[in-house]
C-alpha cells in the first residue's frame, strides 16, 4: 500500500513534467551539490542519475516529501508547481541549499513568497534554460535552476546555458567575462558558464531593505 500524500495535493498531468537529461547533468555539474542530498520527487530519476548517491522521495512510489524530517545540506529537483509555495516551505525546514528547477516567475510572484525567501535567506544564482529545451512541457516562460542558500546576502548571481549542439554542449549568451572553454568535448556547459552579480540585488534579504 503506498503511503498516502500528506498535503493531499492531487497529481495532475500538468504537474508532472519530466527534466531533461542533458538539464539535470548541467544543473548537478554546475551547482555541485554536496553532502547529504535529497530529491524531493524523483520521478523517472533524471536528477538521481547524476546524484547517485542521493536520497529521494516520490509520492507516485509511497515516499511522501512532506512525511520526509531528516536534515539535509541540499534539496535538489524539479517540483510539481501546484502548491509551490509548501515546496519551499518545507524545503527550507529541512535544507541549508534548495536547488529547484522552476519557471522563473514563481520566483516572484506574490510578496509573501519574496518574504519567506528572505527570511531563509537569499538567492544565490539562477541559471537560465532556453524555453526550447522543454518543448514537452505545458509551460512557456523562462525556467531555471534557483539555488536559494540558507543565511545568504551575497550578490544574486544568473548564468544563461544552452542546448546540445552535434553531441556537445555549449554556451550561447551571458553576461560578464567568459571563462576558459573546455577541451574535453563531452563537458557539460555548466563549467563554460558567463556569470555576472545582478546589479543593485545584494541577495533578495538586500532587496527587501533597499
Amino acid at each position: 500500500m503506498s503511503q498516502p500524500q500528506l498535503l493531499q495535493i492531487p497529481l495532475q498531468p500538468t504537474n508532472i513534467v519530466y527534466t531533461p537529461d542533458w538539464v539535470a547533468c548541467d544543473i548537478v555539474d554546475f551547482f555541485k551539490p554536496s553532502g547529504r542530498i535529497l530529491e524531493p520527487c524523483k520521478g523517472d530519476g533524471a536528477f538521481l542519475k547524476y546524484l547517485p548517491s542521493a536520497d529521494w522521495c516520490e509520492i507516485q512510489e509511497g515516499r511522501d516529501f512532506f512525511a520526509w524530517n531528516t536534515p539535509v545540506d541540499w534539496v535538489v529537483g524539479n517540483p510539481p508547481y501546484a502548491k509551490i509555495t509548501k515546496w519551499f516551505e518545507h524545503s527550507f525546514e529541512i535544507a541549508n541549499n534548495v536547488l529547484f528547477l522552476i519557471p522563473l516567475q514563481y520566483l516572484w510572484v506574490s510578496t509573501k513568497r519574496i518574504k519567506m525567501f528572505a527570511e531563509y535567506g537569499g538567492l544565490a544564482h539562477s541559471r537560465v534554460y532556453p524555453e526550447s529545451a522543454f518543448r514537452s512541457w505545458s509551460i512557456n516562460f523562462a525556467t531555471g535552476a534557483v539555488h536559494i542558500k540558507k543565511g545568504y546576502g551575497g550578490g544574486m548571481y544568473s548564468s544563461i546555458a544552452a542546448l546540445p549542439s552535434n553531441k556537445r554542449l555549449h554556451l550561447t549568451a551571458g553576461t560578464g567575462a567568459p571563462k576558459k572553454r573546455l577541451s574535453n568535448p563531452k563537458a557539460s556547459p555548466a563549467s563554460q558558464a558567463l556569470s555576472s552579480p545582478t546589479s543593485g540585488l545584494p541577495g533578495m534579504l538586500g532587496f527587501l531593505e533597499a
